[in-house]
Order: C-alpha cells, then structure tokens, then sequence
C-alpha cells in the first residue's frame, strides 16, 4: 500500500513538473514570436527609415511625408532638409558618373546657426543652416557650401582662389539650373553677381563656362585637379599653383576651337599634369587612313611623357572613337578608366559627343 502511495505520488510530482515545464516552454515561444515580430518591424521601421533619409531615390518621397507633417514644426524642417539632401545627392551621383569621384562626399543637412564643415570620418559634407522662411535662400546656401567643401576637397589648396570661385560658381549654377530655378535666380543675383566683382574672377568664370559648355569642365578640368590633388595633399605646393592656373588657360584653346578647324591644343605636359588629346574630329582621314594617324600620334605622346590621353569625338564618329580607343589603349600599353557620353551645341544644332580617358 504504501509503495503504491509513493508511485501515485512520484506520478503527480513528475505531472507537476511537466505541466509547469510546458507552460513555460509555451511561454517562451509566445514571447519569442512577439519578440521576432518586433524586430521584423524595427528592422522595416530602420530600413525605411535609411531609405528615406539616405538614399537619393527615396528622400524626395521621405520629405514629402515629412511635409505632410508640416504643421508640426520639427516636420516642416524635416521637409526642407530631405528635399535639400535628396537634390544634392542626387546631383552628386550625375557629377560623377561624368568624371568619377569629384564630389566623393554626400550631403547632411542640419538645422544649427554654425558653420558648415567637410566630415571625412562620417564621409559627408555636413550643411549647417540657420532656420529661413525663404526657401529658395537655403536652398542656394545648401548648394554653395556643399560644393565649397565637398568638391575636389583634396586639390583646393593647389588652386587659386579666383579659379576656385569660378568654378565653384559655374558648378552650382548647372546643378541649380537643372533643379531649382529660385534658387538659381538668388544664387545669380545675391551671390554670384557680388563674387565676380574682380576682373581675375570673371575671367575664369568665362574660361570655366566655355569648357562647361564644351562638356570638358568635369570630364577633363576636374578629374585632372582631383588626381593632382590626391596625390600632393595635404603637402604645400606652389608649383602645383601655378601648373593649374596654366591648365585652366590651357584647356581653353581647346574649347575655343570651332567645329572643321584643323589642328588645336597640344598635349600639357607639366610636373605633375601630362595630359594629350586624340580629337576624332576629321571624317575624310578616318576614311583614307583608318586608325593610323591617331595611333601614331597617341604614341608620339605617351614617349614624350604623357601619362594620360583624352580621346574626343562627335557624332557618327562615336562608334569608330570607341574601337580606337581600345587599338590605342593596348598599342600604348593604357587603361579606359572612364567613357563619357554627352550632348553638346555645335552651331545651334545639339550633338553626341563622346569623351574617352586613358591612363597609363
């Protein structure tokens, strides 16, 4: 009887135990699952989150939401910050499909009455504005101090400041005109009219929009000034002054040269830029000669020590400029590193253009 007691006993401890055992184990799983369900939403809510305020493509929408919020203050703010972010990146990512790594630098937008500074550490530059009803003000500021900071950062110190500005000015200008024609309409009449006061100001702005216009300005101009850059900073360098003054003038008799006119800019070859320019730019030699004379030409530059070709055509020559570029490029031992495509204005009529760089 009595060990029959014990073995009823034993049996309830051992249902007890296994009952309590389960009820925790289904608690455990319930809460797991809410757990995991939280965490599927916050990883959404923070995935989204970074869609909408980093990402170019989604900003436009995230301010959007943000404006839908306006009437509460922070929202309003918001709005405007995204919307400014989202242009600037946005345009960052244009500028430098045309010559890679000009603006290597995002843009951050703050709402704080400090200045604007370049972040190398966080890999942005972080726009700093006091508060302004007047929108089109703060967006012309934005782009002001994003492109003073944030492009070609390491090649500033070897350029002059008349050029620096006229540069900067034709920059913001083209992404402005291409996105915000307030904005642009303050930037030319507050800023723009005010800096190009002094004579050396408003020769290289006219210098700079002639290659703008000609698409060498960022395909050309600031990827030589960006490799220059990164390979003197931060060491002072005068020299490196004076050879970028004299590219800039350089590369405008190229500029200046007119549709048919034979001959045009030599090579630069400089101390530190060693530049040369094939211009696919005569159909009748193409015809009688082929890819001869170009070929030989790019050698004669590469044995006098140009370390980089630009090779330019227009038009139905594109197609021929881009297998000459690949002759050229294992005749002279080079690599493509960049192939540009773009429209430029020849005589009221708009044509394809197609720039090839070559690196050694």
């Amino acid at each position: 009887m009595k060990a029959k007691t014990a073995l009823y006993f034993l049996a309830a401890i051992v249902m007890i135990v296994t009952g309590i055992g389960c009820l925790i184990y289904l608690s455990f799983n319930i809460v797991l699952q809410i757990i995991g369900a939280m965490g599927s939403w916050a990883l959404f809510g923070i995935l989204i989150f970074y869609l909408f305020t980093s990402v170019p493509a989604f900003q436009g929408a995230g301010a959007w939401i943000a404006r839908g919020l306006s009437f509460w203050k922070t929202g309003e703010k918001s709005s405007v910050a995204l919307n400014i972010e989202q242009n600037l990146n946005a345009a960052q990512e244009e500028i430098n499909s045309e010559a890679k790594g000009i603006i290597p630098y995002h843009a951050k937008v703050e709402w704080i009455s400090k200045a604007s500074y370049l972040d190398t550490n966080e890999e942005a530059v972080v726009i700093r504005m006091r508060e302004h009803k007047e929108n089109p003000r703060n967006v012309a500021y934005a782009v002001i101090d994003y492109i003073s900071k944030g492009m070609i950062p390491y090649s500033r110190p070897y350029i002059e400041k008349p050029i620096q500005v006229a540069m900067d000015s034709i920059m913001i200008k083209k992404i402005l005109l291409q996105r915000n024609k307030a904005a642009l309409d303050y930037f030319l009449v507050n800023v723009m009219g005010h800096s190009m006061a002094t004579e050396d100001v408003q020769k290289y702005v006219d210098i700079i929009g002639r290659l703008e216009e000609r698409g060498l300005f960022t395909r050309i101009y600031l990827e030589d000034i960006k490799e220059l850059g990164l390979e003197l900073y931060p060491k002072p360098d005068q020299n490196a002054v004076k050879e970028t003054k004299q590219y800039v003038e350089h590369l405008d008799t190229l500029a200046k040269r007119r549709k048919g006119e034979l001959g045009g800019a030599g090579p630069f070859n400089g101390r530190i830029i060693k530049v040369g320019y094939v211009l696919v730019a005569e159909p009748q030699k193409l015809r009688t000669r082929g890819f001869l004379p170009y070929i030989e030409y790019s050698r004669h530059c590469v044995d006098d020590g140009v370390e980089v070709l630009y090779l330019l055509s227009r038009g139905g020559k594109n197609r021929a400029a881009m297998k000459l570029a690949s002759t050229i490029a294992l005749t002279c031992k080079m690599d493509i590193v960049n192939t540009s495509e773009y429209e430029e204005t020849v005589d009221t009529e708009k044509v394809r253009c197609l720039c090839i760089e070559l690196r050694l």
